[in-house]
């Protein structure tokens, strides 16, 4: 009978411990609270994404990129010539090897980029063009965020000191060059998040 009682008390116990220990492996955040150097959350799990859309993600973040150094450089017939071959791009993409969730999204992602990529072509000063950016990458942080390109690292940073809504744009390199310099240096930025594969 006593051995009964203390067989399901230890593994009471070591259920209790095991759900306690699950619930600290969930955080994201660096263990100490207390300090003031703060860590990029790195974002790493198994992907559900089959790989060769993976692919054409990491083949879409590079014409992005492109676009990115175009705009850092204010060159707004690169930056033009770059928004045409990432709105083409976006209707090269095969996506029927996704199931129909993420197949709705991209094609929601996909809408958004040919809009915004359009207006940027059309935008008549610097200031226009980076607006039209901010767009395009808030859309391609959403395509990192749900569908794990290939090819990463990829960092999210973010410039508080910029003049223009979220201040976030995604980069290949962790040298932080500010595609939205309207109102800040090149250098204003900081990872805040990282995504690996």
């Amino acid at each position: 009978m006593n051995r009964s009682v203390l067989s399901i008390s230890v593994l009471f116990l070591f259920f209790g411990l095991t759900g306690c220990s699950s619930g600290d492996r969930g955080s994201d955040r660096p263990a100490e609270s207390g300090s003031q150097t703060s860590q990029p959350q790195i974002r790493q799990q198994e992907s559900a994404i089959p790989y060769n859309f993976r692919i054409e993600m990491e083949r879409l973040l590079d014409h992005y990129f492109k676009l990115k150094e175009a705009v850092t450089e204010s060159d707004m017939q690169a930056a033009s010539a770059a928004s045409g071959e990432l709105s083409a791009f976006t209707s090269s993409v095969l996506d029927e090897v996704l199931e129909a969730e993420n197949q709705g999204l991209w094609l929601g992602i996909a809408r958004i980029i040919r809009t915004e990529t359009d207006k940027l072509i059309d935008s008549e000063s610097p200031v226009e063009m980076r607006i039209y950016f901010e767009h395009i990458s808030r859309t391609m942080i959403r395509v990192a965020d749900s569908f794990d390109p290939a090819g990463g690292p990829y960092y999210l940073v973010e410039c508080e000191e910029a003049a223009t809504g979220d201040n976030q744009w995604l980069s290949r390199d962790e040298q932080i060059r500010n595609p939205y310099q309207t109102s800040a240096d090149i250098s204003c930025g900081e990872i805040i998040e990282q995504f690996e594969n």
